[in-house]
């Protein structure tokens, strides 16, 4: 539904968030013209189709379709509710808002909003920051630190904090607090007891926050300081923090990532932060998962070359592989580095130094060149026949993904093949055809398995009928000549658009500010509708070209077709009547009406 907030907040929101500055917190945007150009985040997007104009302060994405406000973007990616999204940019702008409120859903009542889950990760990640600095209780924690060799001024940046060894520390410190269990379970800080209560999820550990790339606490790992089997361990999977699309380091590296352009994924939170460290701040980690689709699409949006660096021993190479196909499905530009003498990169640098790590970097190897040693080695190791046919696979399944990716050009491919028909004495056309074979699998696999990222659900516009051509119409025109709206004021009505409820809404938005004679401006527009469908269809109509002929004459056209409409709803109406009351009066003015409808204004046009 439209227009259930006071404007005069929704634009006071607005205008306190830039909406360049806000959509560049989440991707890499570069100007074109006079707008602003990126990967479009509610598709997957291999050429910037997201235009972000400053001036009107809207953005629109040419490929899917998705357009709106400052609102909307946040809405949509950060998969809020209108309310939510307003609160959250009230926030970013320090902006108070009178609380509003809401009936909620069953499921609503029992999981906590995004908003108030930072404000809980934000609070535990200071009390456990609090226990660190404290002369007695973190005394443990910042030896194991100072070990480790990373800085005070590294832990102060990267807010590390200690969990200590007992089960109410943080569950105790909340207790005062209504809903305090309730909402630690929700965030994942607390562990429900069978009988009641709940105790300390984190205990005995050093406690590393995760922050999302526009700085909310979303998580937490935590490293044990005793001898827990579990080295590490994360949040679980909230409404806010989910470890296949999350990303630790993002926040601190964005800038260093967009501005080198390369992006270095790393596998653990002391290697990230150690490279930091020692200046090199374009390093991030996957968070003690393979790297996913969900990780490579974030990573397009702020670089264009991926590094991927693990341990030279057989865990990493395993590791290498798997990541590998992601980031070349993902369409991106990827190469791999190996630290040596099986080291990780924190150790590596504390031993070697920041030129060394640098230098591992420069000798990052190409996809098909690391899988080719690979492959040459399962073969010579290998006498089994199983065994070797699963290598050549593998291969074929890397060089069809780097193919179908444009990642290589005919040359490279001509010789790919030739040295892989060489290898396993097979012609390059039989090994062009299982290619071939597995670029089409692949396709229809895609095909099936669309993702919740593109899953963008179309608006509900009514059907293609006269009416709905014609109420289209009048709304095309009216957001581009609103001058001729004095022309048909007399006669439109928001109900005239009930047949479709996005129509309706933003009828009912753009009519009610051409009554009070506001010129209806794109991001005012967006503001007052809360639905990112409904906002779809008002971008739609809205980048309509000027090419569809006078504007007055399609006005008056379109709206004779309403008010056809009317007389054929008044007539049935009438008829129904009729056949209830048999008296004098309603039978002459259903003779009126049936009259009236066949005028020559309207059969000019049905």
């Amino acid at each position: 539904m439209a227009g259930k907030w006071d404007y005069s907040v929704i634009n006071r929101i607005q205008q306190a968030n830039d909406i360049v500055e806000v959509i560049a917190e989440h991707l890499k945007l570069e100007k074109k013209g006079k707008e602003m150009v990126g990967l479009c985040p509610f598709h997957t997007d291999h050429k910037p189709s997201m235009y972000v104009n400053p001036a009107k302060q809207i953005f629109k994405c040419f490929a899917c379709g998705a357009g709106g406000d400052v609102l909307k973007f946040v809405q949509m990616k950060e998969n809020l509710t209108f309310p939510q999204a307003v609160e959250r940019l009230a926030a970013r702008a320090g902006i108070t808002l009178e609380p509003v409120y809401t009936r909620r859903s069953e499921s609503a009542e029992n999981s906590l909003d995004t908003a108030t889950l930072a404000k809980i990760n934000t609070w535990a990640m200071n009390h456990w920051m609090a226990n660190l600095a404290d002369e007695a209780k973190g005394a443990v924690a910042r030896e194991y630190i100072a070990r480790r060799q990373i800085s005070e001024e590294s832990a102060r940046k990267w807010q590390l904090g200690l969990a200590l060894d007992a089960w109410d520390d943080l569950t105790s410190k909340a207790s005062a607090r209504k809903d305090a269990s309730r909402s630690l379970i929700s965030a994942g800080l607390a562990v429900e007891k069978e009988r009641g209560g709940c105790y300390d999820k984190f205990r005995n550990r050093l406690m590393f926050p995760i922050v999302d790339a526009t700085g909310r606490v979303i998580g937490f790992g935590g490293r044990t300081l005793g001898d827990d089997p579990a080295k590490y361990m994360n949040s679980p999977a909230t409404t806010l923090f989910d470890k296949s699309s999350s990303l630790y380091g993002l926040y601190q590296a964005r800038t260093a990532i967009s501005e080198s352009g390369t992006v270095i994924v790393a596998e653990g939170y002391t290697d990230v932060m150690m490279a930091h460290q020692f200046g090199i701040e374009n390093v991030v980690a996957a968070l003690g998962t393979s790297l996913t689709s969900g990780h490579a699409r974030i990573l397009r949006r702020y670089a264009k070359r991926i590094v991927l660096l693990f341990d030279s021993d057989v865990a990493g190479k395993a590791a290498a592989n798997r990541a590998l196909e992601v980031c070349l499905s993902e369409k991106i530009a990827v190469r791999i580095a190996f630290v040596p003498d099986g080291k990780d990169p924190c150790d590596f640098l504390l031993e070697s130094g920041a030129d060394a790590f640098r230098a591992v970097i420069e000798l990052a190897r190409d996809v098909l060149e690391f899988k080719w040693e690979v492959l040459e080695e399962q073969l010579s190791a290998e006498e089994n026949l199983s065994d070797r046919t699963e290598a050549i696979r593998q291969f074929l399944q890397t060089a069809a993904v780097a193919f179908e990716s444009r990642r290589m050009d005919s040359v490279s491919r001509t010789v790919v093949m030739s040295r892989l028909s060489e290898l396993l004495k097979i012609p390059s056309s039989r090994i062009e055809e299982e290619i071939s074979k597995i670029q089409a699998q692949r396709r229809r696999s895609n095909r099936d398995e669309v993702s919740p990222e593109e899953s963008v659900e179309q608006p509900d516009e009514a059907a293609p009928t006269l009416l709905a051509q014609a109420q289209r119409e009048i709304l095309e025109v009216l957001l581009h000549e609103p001058r001729l709206y004095e022309q048909v004021s007399a006669i439109l009505r928001p109900e005239d658009f009930r047949s479709s409820p996005a129509m309706a809404d933003i009828a009912e938005v753009l009519l009610g500010d051409l009554e009070q004679g506001i010129d209806p401006q794109p991001a005012r527009l967006y503001g007052q509708i809360e639905s990112p469908q409904t906002s779809r269809l008002l971008g739609q109509l809205e980048s309509v070209a000027d090419q569809k002929g006078d504007p007055a004459v399609r006005l008056k056209n379109a709206v004779e077709v309403i008010e056809h409409h009317r007389r054929i709803e008044e007539t049935e109406k009438l008829k129904t009547i009729e056949q209830e009351d048999e008296s004098e009066y309603l039978r002459k003015k259903l003779s009126q009406t049936i009259q009236n409808g066949g005028n020559r204004r309207a059969g000019g046009i049905i």
